[in-house]
């Protein structure tokens, strides 16, 4: 018999069966086992982050992506119906001038005007959200006036500008002799306008061609797309000459043929050769396609003033607009012209001839300063340029000499009409720059006053329409 008292030191480390501490023989012990368990929880949780994190990276950033573009979209709809919007609105402008500004009654009672003068005010007061406070501050209303017309997301600019008053292009193909006619003049223009040496960069570079094409060059080749001959243009006798036109339009890796016709659009002119994306930028916005070859006075550009003041000088005071004084005396006045032409513009040729001949007795900008006594003396201290020295001007041509008389030296003189007319604006370019958020658009039409509708009654209709 075994004595209970004296039991093994094993049997004594075994809890009794049934004991609630009592394990199995050969188990591990727990503290050892809940570790590893741990170790490989943490190492799932990463593991999980890991394929999560990229998911979710790439899940926010479409979700941001999309939403911006939800949002650029929404903007980019804004801006285009601002654009339209602002377009429909502008048709009130030319009903404006056609039936006030244009009407002899209003101009003998408020002199002549034109819409380019007042649209930037008028379209104020509906395309921003503070432009009726500039209307209503204009037209000595209270504030609150306008306000109901105003937007409120986004805003719009609207633009107008006469066509007439740039040179149009397609005038240099009207062939003629002497240096009267339209090609003459249309050319001479083109010389004024790229004359000042800060455009020298233009044509001294190289091209991308490797090429440079001096001013001379650059009109020559103008002149020849447009004309409908075959014969290079002679730019001392200003018509064509005997030589044969050698241009490379067909030898290019995307060949075309020269025009040889008037022009659609201005942008055309970026394919004559040497005429570049840098000229474009420069001179584009002076040139046109639409219009007479006539130089409209109320619109016209310094340049172009200069060379009907040239033309219609008379004998006494010819020697004002030739060599260094053309510089000197001729540009200086045309300048003061369109500086006072911004106050009123001409009712006819004969005003334009009185301002050319009397500049210092207009109220323009410079006499109402004050040009006497110490007033005049303050000016010219402060460097302020005077009012330039007048040119008498012939207004229309004389009559033909009668069988057997000897002509006048009146009777061979140019004179404004010869060049220029104060006529109504015809075509107008409305240019609409509207902002919705971070998006801009821009609209450029160009509108024709007198083109008769074939669909429905009345006159006027877009003839250019691009949206930018």
């Amino acid at each position: 018999m075994t004595d209970p008292d004296r039991t093994s030191p094993a049997a004594q480390d075994q809890p009794a069966a049934g004991h609630l501490g009592a394990r199995k023989p050969g188990a591990r012990k727990p503290g050892k086992r809940g570790g590893r368990e741990h170790g490989v929880a943490i190492l799932m949780v990463l593991a999980c982050l890991a394929v999560l994190m990229p998911f979710t990276a790439a899940f926010s950033y479409t979700t941001r992506v999309d939403w911006q573009a939800a949002i650029n979209l929404r903007d980019e709809v804004t801006a285009r119906n601002l654009n339209r919007g602002g377009l429909r609105l502008s048709l009130l402008l030319f009903e404006l001038q056609r039936m006030v500004f244009n009407q002899k009654q209003f101009r003998s009672m408020m002199g002549t005007w034109d819409i380019t003068q007042v649209a930037p005010y008028l379209m104020s007061a509906f395309g921003s959200k503070d432009g009726h406070e500039g209307i209503s501050g204009l037209a000595g209303l209270d504030a609150s006036t306008f306000k109901d017309l105003a937007i409120d997301n986004g805003s719009f600019e609207v633009r107008v500008e006469a066509e007439s008053g740039k040179l149009n292009v397609n005038c240099v193909g009207k062939a003629g002799q002497g240096k009267d006619s339209p090609q003459a003049r249309a050319v001479e223009t083109l010389i004024a306008m790229l004359m000042p040496t800060l455009y020298d960069p233009l044509f001294d570079e190289e091209k991308a061609d490797g090429q440079r094409y001096p001013r001379s060059q650059v009109i020559q080749a103008i002149v020849d797309y447009i004309d409908d001959d075959l014969k290079s243009y002679d730019m001392i006798r200003l018509q064509s000459g005997s030589a044969q036109e050698r241009y490379r339009y067909t030898e290019i890796f995307d060949p075309y043929q020269p025009r040889n016709a008037p022009l659609d659009s201005i942008e055309e002119l970026n394919l004559v050769e040497g005429v570049d994306d840098d000229i474009m930028m420069t001179f584009a916005a002076d040139l046109t396609v639409y219009g007479s070859c006539k130089v409209n006075l109320n619109f016209a550009s310094a340049d172009q003033i200069a060379l009907v003041l040239r033309h219609a000088a008379t004998a006494e005071d010819k020697w004002k607009t030739e060599g260094d004084n053309f510089l000197l005396k001729t540009l200086p006045l045309a300048r003061y012209i369109v500086d006072q032409r911004v106050l009123t513009l001409f009712a006819d040729m004969k005003a334009f001839a009185e301002v050319a001949e009397s500049p210092d007795k207009v109220a323009g900008p410079m006499a109402m300063l004050g040009q006497g006594g110490a007033n005049s003396n303050a000016m010219r201290a402060a460097g302020m340029p005077k009012i330039p020295e007048g040119i008498k001007l012939r207004v229309e041509a004389g009559e033909a000499p009668k069988e057997g008389e000897a002509k006048k030296p009146d009777d061979v003189e140019g004179s404004v009409s010869d060049l220029a007319t104060v006529a109504p604006e015809r075509i107008y370019r409305v240019e609409i720059i509207s902002e919705a958020g971070a998006v801009k658009k821009r609209l450029t039409a160009v509108y024709d006053m007198q083109f008769v509708r074939a669909q429905t009654k009345g006159t006027g209709a877009w003839i250019y329409y691009r949206e930018d």
